[in-house]
Parts: C-alpha cells; sequence; structure tokens
C-alpha cells in the first residue's frame, strides 16, 4: 500500500483534520469564530440541534427575523459570503430541523422564502447565485410536503403563495414536482375560493391546473375573447383531449377556426400566422382521429404539409399507409417539394426527411433559388458530401457568393475553403 506523502498529509481534509483530534478541532474553531460571526452563528445553531428541535427553531427564526428587518446594502465584496450564510441557512432548515420536526422545518422553510423580497433589495444578484438559493429552497420544500397532511400543506403554501405571487410563479413548479400528489389539486382549490382573488394569479392557478390535469380549471383562466385566439384555443383544446374531453376540444377548436384574414385583422407577422395554424391544425387532426374521421385526419395532414412542408406532417401521414403507399406518398412528398415555390424551405423539407438524393437535385436543378445561412450550407454539405459531393460543392459555392454579397468575408473565405476541400464535381459517380 502506497504511504501518504508529507505534502497529501497537509491538505485539508475530513480525514486530516480528525488526525488533530476533538479538543484541537474544538480549539481552532472557537477561534476562527471570534472573527466570523457567521462561523459562531452557525456553530451555536449546530450545537442547539444537537438539544433538540425546540432549542434549534428559536435560534433559525432569529436569524429569519434579522434578515427581514436589516436595511443595510451587501457590497459586492460582501457577496458571496452572504449567499453561502443564506445557503448554510437553508441546509439548517431542510436537513437538521427537518429531521427534528418535519413540521416546524417547512414553516420556517415558507419564512425563509419570504424574506427572499427584503434580500433582493441590499444587493445586485448579477450572477444568480441567490436566486439559486430559493430555488432550491423551493425544491426541498417540495420535498418536505411529498408527505404528511396535504390540507394542512396546502393552506400554509396558500398563504405564501398569496403573500408573494411573484416570486411563486418562479417557484411553484418546482415546489409542486416532488410533493405529494393531492397537493396541487388542494391548493388549487384553496387558492380560487380565497376572497379578492386576484388577475395576477393566472399564472399561479395555471400551473396548479396543469400539475393536477384540470382542463376545466384551466380553461377558466382565459377569457372567451382570448380562447377565440387559434394559439391560445389549439393549447387548451391539448389539455382537453388529454382528459378525453373530446367533445369540448372540439367547439373550442371550431369556435377559434382560423380564417383567412384572421393575421391581417392581429397584425401578426406572416410567420407566426403560419405557427399558430399549424398548431391549431394538430390539435384539430387530432379531433377528427378520435372522432372516428380518420379519412378527414390524412386529408388534413395533407393539406397541411402541402402548405408548410413540415415534415412532421408528411410522416404522420405516409406512416398511417399500407406497405408500399407509404413508399408512393414519399415519392409524391418529394415531387411536391421539389416544384415549391420557396426552394429554401422545400431544401429544408429534404435535408430533414433525409431525401439526400432528392436534395441534391434540387440543388442542381434551382441553384438560383436557394438562400441558405452559411451555418446551413457547411451542416448540409457535410451531409451531402459522401454520396453527392457536386451538390455540396455548388451548395457551398452559393452561400460564399450570399455571404460576399453581405460583406461577410470571413464566412465567405471558410466557405469557399470547404468547398475547394470537396472532390471535383466531375468525379462523382
Amino acid at each position: 500500500m502506497k504511504r501518504p506523502t508529507q505534502a497529501s498529509l497537509k491538505k485539508v481534509t475530513p480525514e486530516n483534520l480528525a488526525a488533530l483530534g476533538v479538543e484541537r478541532l474544538a480549539e481552532i474553531l472557537v477561534s476562527a469564530a471570534q472573527a466570523r460571526p457567521d462561523l459562531k452563528r452557525r456553530l451555536r445553531m449546530e450545537l442547539a440541534a444537537e438539544q433538540g428541535a425546540d432549542h434549534l427553531a428559536p435560534e433559525i427564526d432569529k436569524r429569519l427575523a434579522s434578515l427581514d428587518t436589516s436595511r443595510g446594502k451587501i457590497s459586492w465584496r460582501q457577496r458571496p459570503a452572504f449567499v453561502r450564510d443564506l445557503d448554510g441557512l437553508r441546509m439548517l432548515i431542510v436537513e437538521r430541523l427537518a429531521a427534528l420536526d418535519r413540521t416546524a422545518a417547512i414553516s420556517r422553510l415558507l419564512t425563509f422564502m419570504g424574506v427572499a423580497r427584503r434580500i433582493g433589495g441590499r444587493l445586485r444578484d448579477r450572477d444568480g447565485s441567490l436566486a439559486a438559493v430559493f430555488d432550491q429552497a423551493s425544491t426541498d420544500l417540495g420535498r418536505l410536503l411529498a408527505v404528511g397532511d396535504v390540507g394542512r400543506a396546502a393552506e400554509d403554501l396558500t398563504d405564501a403563495i398569496v403573500q408573494w405571487p411573484t416570486a411563486w410563479e418562479r417557484w411553484l413548479p418546482a415546489v409542486l414536482q416532488p410533493a405529494a400528489p393531492g397537493l396541487a389539486a388542494a391548493t388549487l382549490r384553496r387558492l380560487r375560493e380565497r376572497r379578492g382573488a386576484q388577475a395576477g394569479w393566472v399564472t399561479l392557478i395555471r400551473q396548479l391546473a396543469v400539475a393536477t390535469g384540470d382542463a376545466g380549471a384551466y380553461q377558466a383562466t382565459f377569457t372567451h375573447k382570448e380562447l377565440l385566439d387559434p394559439s391560445v384555443a389549439a393549447e387548451v383544446a391539448q389539455r382537453m383531449l388529454a382528459s378525453d374531453r373530446i367533445a369540448e376540444a372540439a367547439a373550442l377548436l371550431e369556435a377559434s377556426r382560423p380564417v383567412p384574414d384572421r393575421a391581417d385583422r392581429q397584425t401578426l407577422r406572416r410567420g407566426a400566422a403560419a405557427e399558430l395554424d399549424f398548431d391549431w391544425e394538430t390539435a384539430w387532426i387530432e379531433v377528427l382521429e378520435r372522432t372516428g374521421r380518420g379519412a378527414d385526419a390524412q386529408a388534413a395532414r395533407w393539406g397541411s404539409f402541402e402548405r408548410t412542408l413540415s415534415v412532421t406532417r408528411a410522416r404522420d401521414f405516409t406512416r398511417r399507409l399500407a406497405d408500399f403507399d407509404d413508399v408512393e406518398a414519399e415519392s409524391r412528398a418529394f415531387a411536391y417539394a421539389a416544384e415549391h415555390a420557396d426552394a429554401r424551405l422545400a431544401l429544408q423539407f429534404l435535408m430533414d426527411w433525409p431525401a439526400l438524393a432528392e436534395a441534391a437535385q434540387l440543388i442542381q436543378a434551382r441553384p438560383d433559388d436557394i438562400a441558405v445561412s452559411g451555418e446551413d450550407a457547411e451542416l448540409w454539405a457535410a451531409k451531402l458530401r459522401p454520396r453527392q459531393p457536386a451538390a455540396a460543392h455548388l451548395l457551398l459555392r452559393k452561400a460564399a457568393a450570399a455571404a460576399f454579397r453581405r460583406r461577410e468575408f470571413a464566412i465567405c473565405d471558410r466557405l469557399t475553403a470547404e468547398a475547394d476541400a470537396i472532390d471535383p464535381p466531375t468525379n462523382q459517380a
């Protein structure tokens, strides 16, 4: 066995420190604590924990009260030590106090998260280290709430949410993930029953509704006007479908069916309107399938493909066909893409499928119609190069020329060098 070196014996490790002995370590800690109030406070709390929850809880309460009432600014030099001290307090609550009295730990952890508002005004959290402490506290809280009385936990959580709803929009998902299954439902019920419910609670109610799978509660957070927006209706309808409320999903989608001039009325960009229609169609196609209208669903998939050249739509269409029919449908999709007015979108479809031979034919047949970014040209050329070097070479050359016209000379030089590295097109088999 290799003997430890003198250098390794000087490293500050638990094993080496244990060799000093309990009395010597205690002397060192007491001496260090005289110059470091945070260390002295931590040691006092650790000693209190040895006496039980009745001794530790008051010490934690004192520190929480101090954090809540302090007003002094924390400088950038003080920030790292302050954040470490704060995280140490969190660990005392979720590890030491929780092991002694889980209910007391939940109460203190909720108070701990509440003081974040006061602390946030005392320092600038440029690196997000302060926010990370409270994000971890939210996960810890969910773990503590995973056992015990759901009703009591929901009441405590509701009280905390009402006091500072904006912060809980960030914390609530992490709390609900490991928590007891019924906690979200109980909290949702209590929050909706609270007198003076505010519009600012909408996000929180949606988060709780998602966690419980309550599609009706989720829908209720939207106004009638909002539900006429196809993108909103599609989102709500998908949740209805997940709850097997097919008729209600169909009614939502019918009421919000996109019309040709909707994009103009809403002053949406053309691209945004296309994406909005795609989401609505996705939900509508599922409604058609689940109501036994498979042929109509297939027709909708193909129509959507023709409009968007979506790989998802084409694959969904072809995989529902019988043997050999799917091959014929693929060829039909490739041929349609080859003639599409948007050559760049067509090339994207063929590369994503992938249908590299057809993509190469498109590049060589319509080189002047294809305008791709340098990044896409490099990515696609790398895929084409082994079997379709001529197309890869042409694609890079066209992208390099476009970069030159934009005066992006570094990109132009890089693309040109990559094109030159490809075997001459005449070598293609």
